[in-house]
């Protein structure tokens, strides 16, 4: 009577070891389609917390605040009463993300894109003639599924953050 030897057999193995690469190249590709999404997040969540920032400062030293959104950067100036400008901060959008136009319809609010605006020490947006400014910036990213949009109602300090489906932009 022979023993047949314990173990797998090379062709047992090899099945093994095809499966494990399928599926984990499926879970590479959910992956990426995972961190865009989570870049893109990062990116309006970061655009909300310096809104949130520069309102916040002219309320607290009653100063005018300036804030810009160009390219990927987000600045932060205070405006003084004699004419003299500080800049209180700059954040940046993180890697491959700026601010644009969507090749879509505006959000749900309709206000428009706004690139800047000032605080005043109550809270208000306004634009530079004094004017209460409501608007919308756009997050767009590399890949699909990553434009994102903060709205912001000048009268209240408002924000409302949206991300992009097939049927149009959805409340967060």
């Amino acid at each position: 009577m022979t023993r047949r030897q314990a173990g797998y057999s090379m062709i047992e193995a090899m099945v093994v070891v095809a499966f494990i690469s399928i599926t984990s190249s499926a879970a590479v590709i959910q992956l990426k389609k995972s961190l865009s999404a989570v870049d893109a997040d990062v990116a309006s969540r970061t655009v909300i917390s310096q809104i949130r920032l520069a309102r916040q400062y002219a309320v607290d030293q009653r100063r005018n605040v300036l804030i810009e959104f160009d390219d990927n950067t987000i600045t932060i100036t205070r405006l003084e009463a004699d004419g003299t400008e500080i800049e209180v901060g700059v954040a940046e959008l993180p890697a491959g993300f700026s601010f644009d136009d969507p090749e879509v319809d505006d959000t749900p609010d309709a206000y428009g894109r706004i690139e800047s605006g000032v605080f005043l020490g109550d809270g208000t947006f306004v634009s530079f003639e004094g004017i209460i400014k409501n608007g919308a910036l756009f997050t767009i990213g590399p890949g699909n599924g990553t434009a994102r949009a903060v709205t912001l109602a000048g009268a209240s300090g408002r924000i409302n953050h949206y991300y992009r489906n097939e049927n149009g932009w959805v409340v967060r």
